[in-house]
């Protein structure tokens, strides 16, 4: 179902230097997106690892009219639930984002302007310690996100975080 041999061929480029880190984030997102299936792929990190308070986006791909922005700094204060649920759970499975427990502080503000209707977030580690996350969107219908759909991101997790080890010497 998904390819998980394009995301390691991306990963060796940025572990072997062919690329930087910029064009690995974009590369990324935008398989990512394409291999969820979903309308948008997203890199966020933890600017305070250990307090995990906010996350900035590094890099967003959108397939609706295939940009890339970054940027964006989500806060706790503003998002609570949110926040709470990425340090319990490292996972937040939100085919109907709108209604989700954890995610539906984010309808007025985010979804809402974006039409999204479908999130799942899932974290990322760098030698066991907490670094960022990847976000999959949906937007104009909800999207049913599969144990399959967990699993792969959680696996492109993994891979991220031992090239992004390795990348740093």
């Amino acid at each position: 179902m998904f390819d998980r041999h394009r995301v390691m061929a991306l990963a060796k480029q940025l572990m072997d230097g062919q690329v930087d880190a910029a064009q690995f984030y974009q590369s990324l997102t935008q398989a990512l997106a394409e291999e969820m299936d979903c309308s948008r792929a997203s890199l966020w990190i933890y600017p305070d690892a250990e307090l995990r308070d906010r996350i900035e986006c590094l890099q967003l791909y959108d397939r609706t009219d295939a940009q890339w922005s970054a940027g964006t700094v989500l806060r706790e204060d503003d998002f609570g639930p949110y926040f709470e649920a990425m340090r319990r759970d490292n996972l937040i499975h939100a085919g109907a984002a709108r209604e989700h427990p954890s995610t539906a502080c984010f309808t007025e503000a985010y979804f809402g302007p974006l039409n999204i209707y479908s999130l799942l977030d899932v974290g990322i580690q760098i030698g066991g310690q907490p670094w960022g996350l990847f976000c999959c969107e949906n937007t104009s219908f909800e999207l049913h996100w599969t144990p399959a759909h967990v699993d792969y991101l959680r696996q492109v997790g993994t891979l991220l975080g031992f090239a992004l080890k390795k990348a740093r010497g």
